[in-house]
């Protein structure tokens, strides 16, 4: 074992100065997957090696590389909002049922006035997410629609490896009071495909979510 006590630091804090076989490091129990796991902050130089320590400490449990792709699906199926795609400049975190993270009873802070201004008139969006009911990659950008009616679109979207269906969120107009379960269409290469609304998110570690 490499941090012989590396399991005793808890979710969401960090322990500094860890050797990590010859590489000082920070070691914080986050990360950007919905597993449990763990993050290594070294000096830059010391990438390489901190690198190939891990790999070879990890060979014997199967320990590979993966890239952005992986990281994706999996912070999707955990409902981890991407900047760009479920938050955004022109996305409120009301929108993205944020708002638990927004204190409006502080004084002031940038973007309080038009949030409390759309909490009291109403929040015009929602992000929900769909099960593909027919077989189609929803992408992000591609239009959601309601019968004839253009309601939203695609934010994120792809397969999930974990449970092997194809699923998306969505940013939605809010006053279509759409129900778990409610089917929609995604507009896919100029056809339209069908998706059912589900709950989110898709995953949680140690419990697959149910999809109705």
């Amino acid at each position: 074992t490499l941090v012989p006590d590396c399991a005793q630091i808890k979710g969401f804090t960090f322990r500094s100065q860890c050797e990590v076989g010859e590489v000082m490091a920070l070691i914080s129990r986050t990360g950007y997957t919905g597993e449990d796991g763990f993050e290594l902050y070294c000096a830059a130089d010391d990438g390489p090696l901190l690198w190939d320590t891990l790999l070879e400490a990890g060979k014997d449990y199967g320990l590979i590389p993966c890239g952005l792709g992986s990281r994706d699906t999996l912070r999707m199926e955990a409902k981890l909002p991407l900047y760009g795609h479920e938050i955004s400049d022109s996305i409120t975190p009301l929108e993205a049922n944020l708002g638990v993270f927004v204190k409006l009873e502080k004084p002031d802070f940038c973007g309080k006035e038009a949030l409390v201004k759309q909490q009291e008139t109403g929040i015009p969006r929602t992000l929900r997410g769909i099960e593909m009911l027919d077989k189609a990659v929803p992408r992000s950008g591609y239009r959601v629609l309601l019968g004839q009616r253009d309601i939203g679109y695609v934010t994120s979207g792809n397969k999930s490896p974990t449970l092997g269906i194809f699923c998306a969120y969505v940013l939605i107009d809010r006053s279509t009071s759409l129900s778990f379960g409610d089917v929609v269409e995604v507009e896919i290469h100029g056809q339209h495909k069908r998706a059912k609304l589900v709950r989110t998110p898709f995953y949680k570690r140690g419990k697959k979510n149910e999809q109705s």
